[in-house]
This record gives C-alpha cells, structure tokens and sequence, in this order.
C-alpha cells in the first residue's frame, strides 16, 4: 500500500504543477497569485455593472450585489512607500519587517512549545520574525542585447536560524553559526544572507550563479510572499530552502519555461564539504489564461554520509474568477543509501516522504482576503520530523494533518496584517506514543496567531 502511494504522487508529478508558484520565489504571493478586480468582477457576477444589476452596489465593487451590509471597509491603496527605491542604474533597496506572537491552546510556554510548528516554534510571546534587506539589480534582455545583474539579501528575526546554510551540519560555514540568541540546543534568533548571486541575461536566456532561492515548492521563506503566517510540514521538512551553484534558464516558448542547473545540495553556500552534488530544474507552463502547472525537482548525491537523493514538487494553480484562487501540491521525496536513518530497522538505508497539500483563496477587495490551507504530511519513516516519545526527542514514523484558515489585511500598499488559526494532528504509524505537540504531551494542538509586515 505504501508504494501505492508513491506511484500515485509520481504519476500526478508527471502531470501537474504551476508557472505562477514556480516564480513565486522571486515575485512572491502578491505579485504572481493574486486577482486583479479591474473590470472583471461584474463579467463574473453577469452583469453589465453593479447598479445595473441592482441599482445600488457598494463603492467597493467587491460584489456585483450588496445586501446592504458591508462586512468589509472600502479601501483604496496609494503608491507603495520606498525607501531607497530604484536608482538611475537599476539598482532596487529595499526590505521588511515581520514581527507577530504565535501561541498554543495548551499553554505551553516556552522556546519550542508550538513545535513542530515550522519557523513558529516560540510559543506564545511576540517575536520579531524578519527584519529584511535587499540590493537587487534585474539583468534586462528585452532592454539591452546583454545584461548583467546581482541580487544580496541579509536578515535578522527569529526566522534566522531556519534561513542559515544549515546544510553544513555543524560546521560554521557561511552563515551557519551566526546565532545570537539560543537556549540549549534551540537558536532562537540569528542573522542570515540567504541569497548572494550574480546573472546574466541575453534573449530567452536567464542564468544566475551563486547563491539563491530554491524552485521546488509552494510556500518560500520570505514573509511577504506568503498568505499564512506559519508554514507546511511539506514546505519546512521535506523541501529546499536555498541552494548555491548554477541555475538556467530558458523562455523561447511560448507559455512554456524550462530551468536547470547544477547545485551543491540543499541549504549550503558556497561550501562543498560533504561533496554533494545534485541536479535541480523541471518546467512551468501556463495550460490556459487562468490555470498553470510546474513541475520542479532536485536530484543526485547528497554527500559523503547523506546518501543519493531526488525530490520533486508539483503544483497546479487555478484562478477561479471573482477573486478565487486554488492551489494543489504534491511533493514526494526519497533519500537511498543514508547514514542518517534513525528508525528501529537498523538494516533499513532508504527513508521515503509525501504529501498533499490544499490551498483556497478569496480576495474580497483591495484590503482584505481570506484562505484556508489543508495539509497531510507523511514521514514514512521518521526521518524528516523530530517527534517526543519516552525516548526523547527522535525521528517516529507517522502522519502529520494540519488546517488552517487566515486572512490578510492590507490597510496600505506597505502593510500586511495577518491573523490565522490552525489544528494539527499527528497519527502515530507504529504506535510507539509518540505526542509531538505541546512539548511532547499531546499528538494534536490547537493554535492562533497574528504578524505585521511592513515593507519599505
């Protein structure tokens, strides 16, 4: 039955995916996924206008009709704030900060209670997530026959430890080590440079070598990119990060982008201690105006003791009209002949991880949407999630269930405000007891939270 599942998630990543969500490493949610309203929501209610339909409508348009009661404030965004802008060069400054308090039901109250929560591990108490700056200058080949471009991003929050090159395991390397706040074995706060490389462009050709932001998946590490204030199973243990090597790639069809290249590994800079060695690429395509597929995966050596890896991620993206978007993913990984297996089969050299993941999108008007996230997330062999059992703090093969809803609130072209609540569930495959949550008490947990970005 297990390996049913696996050719089942092979079979869909061999069909499905999205242009727009392979891109959103770089554009981000705001830029790539969400609806624009002008003269299209009328046409999606079947009329002509909203006061020919019912003679009056609110200002807002955010409905061909209105009852009357207008549950969401009318609003309208002025030009986004810079504060360095884009010089004469092409030169872009500019950055973020992301700050929030993300708790427990439980009431647990310590620096990895609202684990295995990816990135919201501190329980409830304010943490400042990101505090984010870039230089970026885009190589242009539409304007010039060739150009040249750069992009460095550098950050500081609570986010920073996860956002390091951990890749090199203990060494400190890059910024691996930059931490400035721990408690025993957690690193509460730290500084990263997740992204320092260099482009070109020339015709249908795009090539950045350095260090970047990864392809594979959905959600990405950067706030503002992202609709929900806490991550996916999938997005935190079973992807990518950051990469260093080189990446191409080539949009001479029409709809169609195809991107590969060559990395050291996953999450490492500039650093190839461990040997790793691994192909990363795949393609987005745009199937019609309003429905777009990617598939992206990673492949080869993970390094003297990290085995052979692949791993791929497929996301169809759907614009449904009126403001409604919907997201699949897929992800399905497997790493052979590692030394890093901790199950209880001490004969076993190959771990296997998938899941599904569920997104669904409404945006109301300019200020506010609203979405809900369903996720399951399958460490077959307990090598992905650390979960607490009598033994302590170990890998446990089991099934991780995760729903989430959440809204975001865009008062301004700068500011984000975004409240969500989520429940999550783990079964246990091998019914060794363990309970992940709460500080290893209970194997669900019920949680809210709330951040505020402010981009400049």
């Amino acid at each position: 039955m297990k390996m049913d599942w696996k050719a089942a998630l092979v079979a869909v990543g061999l069909m499905v995916g999205t242009s727009a969500v392979a891109n959103a490493q770089d554009a981000g949610y705001y830029e790539t996924s969400q609806v624009s309203y002008a003269n299209t929501l009328a046409d999606d209610c079947g009329c002509t206008t909203a006061a020919d339909a019912c003679g009056t409508c609110n200002t807002c348009n955010t409905g061909c009709c209105s009852s009357g009661i207008n549950w969401f404030g009318c609003c309208g965004h002025g030009d986004e704030f810079k504060l360095f802008g884009e010089n004469s060069c092409g030169i872009e400054i500019g950055g973020w900060v992301s700050a929030g308090y993300y708790g427990n039901a439980r009431g647990v109250r310590t620096n990895s209670g609202n684990g295995p929560v990816g990135f919201r591990e501190i329980s409830n108490a304010a943490t400042l997530n990101q505090a984010w700056i870039y230089a970026e200058k885009a190589a242009d080949a539409e304007t010039y026959c060739f150009d040249l471009g750069f992009r460095i991003d550098a950050m500081f929050g609570a986010d920073g430890p996860d956002t390091q090159a951990f890749g090199h395991g203990d060494r400190h390397t890059w910024d691996n080590g930059w931490d400035s706040s721990t408690d025993g074995d957690q690193d509460l706060y730290g500084s990263a440079i997740p992204q320092l490389y260099l482009e070109a462009a020339w015709g249908d050709w795009n090539v950045k070598a350095g260090h970047f932001y990864t392809l594979i998946g959905y959600e990405v590490v950067q706030a503002p990119d992202n609709f929900f204030y806490s991550h996916a199973y999938t997005m935190y243990y079973g992807e990518p990060f950051t990469h260093w090597g080189a990446l191409a790639e080539y949009g001479g069809f029409d709809g169609v982008s195809l991107y590969g290249g060559w990395v050291s590994g996953w999450d490492t800079a500039f650093d190839q201690y461990e040997a790793q060695s691994m192909f990363l690429g795949g393609y987005s395509m745009d199937l019609s105006d309003n429905l777009s597929l990617s598939h992206m995966a990673t492949a080869g050596s993970f390094g003297k003791q990290g085995g052979d890896l692949y791993m791929q991620s497929v996301v169809l993206d759907a614009n449904l009209g009126a403001g409604w978007n919907y997201v699949f993913q897929t992800d399905l990984g497997y790493n052979k002949n590692t030394e890093f297996l901790t199950t209880a089969d001490a004969d076993k050299t190959t771990a296997y991880w998938y899941g599904v993941n569920q997104y669904l999108f409404k945006e109301i008007n300019e200020c506010w949407s609203i979405g809900a996230r369903a996720e399951w997330f399958c460490d077959e062999d307990g090598v992905r999630v650390l979960s607490e059992t009598g033994a302590g703090n170990v890998g446990v093969p089991g099934n991780f269930y995760s729903l989430t809803l959440g809204a975001n609130w865009r008062p301004s072209a700068n500011l984000t405000v975004r409240p969500e609540v989520r429940w999550d569930k783990f079964d246990d495959r091998e019914a060794s007891g363990a309970t992940p949550f709460a500080d290893g008490t209970r194997d669900n947990a019920f949680f809210s939270g709330v951040d505020v970005i402010y981009t400049f």
